[in-house]
């Protein structure tokens, strides 16, 4: 049985929690000119766009305003440790990736 990674916005809190699942299958079908995807009920998620990242094994869908949401908390919290010690930047150069 394989097992993928997914995860779980706590709307409360802005917490994002991961956890494991099963993979799940979904249809792809032809809607006008366009190819589409049925969700299923269980990754139902509230927004009408969502923004499609391209992988190496395939695309990743993420729903930008629950994004925007988690990227603000996380920024809330720079400066709410002050014992936290700095941790110097990552000068490394970025990698270029052939993944179109």
């Amino acid at each position: 049985m394989a097992i993928g990674l997914t995860a779980r916005l706590d709307s409360e809190l802005d917490v994002y929690t991961v956890y494991t699942m099963t993979p799940v299958t979904a249809k792809v079908f032809l809607s006008g000119n366009s190819q589409a995807v049925r969700i299923p009920k269980a990754f139902r998620i509230a927004s009408d766009t969502v923004v499609l990242i391209k992988m190496p094994d395939g695309f990743l869908v993420r729903d930008e305003r629950a994004h925007a949401r988690r990227l603000k908390a996380f920024a809330a919290l720079a400066g709410s440790c002050p014992g936290f010690p700095e941790i110097p930047a990552n000068l490394a150069p970025n990698i270029k990736r052939n993944w179109e």
